[in-house]
């Protein structure tokens, strides 16, 4: 029940709705959302910047709210590294430690350590402003895993960097969580980001969250239609419902083929009802008009190396996207022709909103 507004009276300002949530010891955990959603906030909660308005907050059981930021086995990676530009990249591993008044072999040891851990050995007297923006991102994830906290939170690490060092320091993140064992609780607004290194995810939007999972479930289960707008492309088609058996409804799709989709928990259509369904991208094949599930026409092909997205407007006016992979010997649909869909057995799933 963990809530927190800014300011007060009319100019109050909801940024977390009432919080429940567990963290693993020792998991890769992501809050993912827009900007705006909450999730920063929550960081900062948790890390001791900013207090909770209600609820409850515990770190291995303890309690911690109200606590300050050096009274909690928290450590935090900030999205501008926020080096001392003085010190080498040695001193500011060391930095913590000395600090807290660990002794001078002991912080030399764990900084040794820390260099190997983030792979800088090489670097270790160089100051922040000679080395690149990926090194300056591995120094400060060892000054915060220098002392070994329970918990390291990610404020967004690797937004400042370009897309193949971000990719590189995605797997590096990785690594490290898995070496450290420590848990990681990270900020992101990036689903791939979110979807490579999780373990697990919470998508927020508006202070709340909306769905917890793995990345598995969240891509390929999404509860809601925020949920899997946000993450990933997909397709949403408006659909009438047939029957419905279990957990599964029977769908009527535009040309009046019925189909099977997948029901999420808690929800029963009534018969007739209008319902929305998703389906990915990649959940759906080409094949030649008539044949397939669905018809329509293309309006539009985007090459993008390793696979083609393949634009159509299907026959009763909704849009589709197809996700297709590439080869040398594959040709680009042109727009105009007219074509099928088959949609793979099970793909289609039925949204709460």
């Amino acid at each position: 029940d963990l809530s927190k507004v800014f300011g007060q009276g009319a100019a109050a300002f909801r940024a977390l709705n009432d919080i429940n949530l567990e963290i693993r010891s020792g998991e890769f955990f992501t809050l993912l959302g827009p900007s705006g959603c909450g999730k920063t906030t929550l960081l900062r909660v948790i890390a001791g910047f900013e207090q909770p308005s209600a609820g409850s907050l515990r770190i291995n059981g303890k309690e911690v709210a109200g606590l300050g930021p050096n009274a909690r086995p928290v450590n935090t990676v900030f999205q501008n590294y926020a080096l001392f530009p003085h010190m080498t990249v040695a001193q500011n591993i060391g930095f913590g430690l000395k600090m807290q008044g660990r002794p001078k072999s002991e912080v030399d040891a764990t900084t040794t350590e820390m260099l190997q851990l983030v792979k800088m050995e090489a670097m270790a007297e160089r100051k922040p402003s000679e080395i690149s923006g990926g090194q300056q991102q591995r120094v400060a994830l060892a000054r915060a895993l220098a002392p070994r906290p329970r918990v390291l939170l990610l404020d967004e690490p690797l937004s400042a960097l370009d897309l193949k060092l971000r990719k590189e320091m995605q797997s590096e993140l990785k690594r490290l969580q898995t070496e450290t064992g420590i848990t990681f609780i990270f900020v992101t607004h990036d689903q791939e980001e979110a979807l490579t290194m999780s373990d697990r995810i919470a998508v927020m939007s508006a202070g709340n969250i909306l769905q917890l999972g793995t990345p598995h479930e969240i891509y390929h289960a999404p509860s809601e239609r925020f949920v899997a707008d946000f993450i990933g492309d997909t397709n949403f088609l408006d659909l009438t419902v047939a029957s419905v058996t279990g957990d599964s409804a029977e769908v009527t799709l535009p040309g009046g083929k019925p189909v099977t989709a997948r029901l999420p928990e808690g929800l029963r259509p009534v018969l007739g009802e209008t319902v929305t369904t998703v389906i990915r991208p990649e959940q759906a094949q080409m094949v030649a008009a008539g044949e397939g599930d669905l018809d329509g026409v293309v309006d539009s092909a985007v090459f993008f190396g390793t696979d083609t997205h393949v634009h159509l407007r299907l026959d009763d006016g909704q849009p589709f996207i197809l996700r297709r992979q590439n080869s040398a010997e594959t040709a680009e649909p042109v727009a105009g022709t007219r074509m099928g869909l088959r949609l793979s057995p099970g793909a289609l799933r039925v949204l709460k909103g």
